[in-house]
């Protein structure tokens, strides 16, 4: 009973343990990824999810995302992002760039339009 009993425990401590541990980063870790954004003429700009079917007046792109920050960083300066370089990007309709990434324009908005979109809006 005594070796049932002591196995319990050693068996509610070890998943409690394993639980705790990944519930934050530990300073070993880092921080948390922000979700993916970019800064373009001041203005930050937030994925939406969404692939743009606008079709552009021209084919050439009104600028290009040429530094980044780390993903748990906000992108300070423009043309910056916080998930890579390289980028390809245009202006889309009010509060909206796109970028050209994985074969597809995709839009990146301000919260205040996201949050929009998100609704459906």
């Amino acid at each position: 009973m005594k070796k049932t009993a002591f196995l319990l425990l050693a068996l509610a401590v070890l998943l409690s343990a394993a639980g705790c541990g990944q519930a934050q980063p530990t300073e070993e870790e880092g921080k948390w990824d922000l979700i993916p954004m970019v800064r373009v003429d001041g203005v930050l700009y937030l994925t939406t999810g969404f692939n743009s079917s606008r079709v552009p007046e021209r084919d050439e792109p009104d600028g290009f995302i040429t530094s980044e920050v780390d993903g748990s960083e906000w992108p300070t300066e423009d043309d910056q992002s916080n998930f890579g370089t390289g980028y390809p990007y245009r202006y889309g309709d009010e509060g909206t760039v796109e970028l050209f990434m994985n074969d597809h324009w995709r839009i990146f908005a301000t919260e205040e339009v996201r949050q929009l979109m998100q609704r459906g809006a």
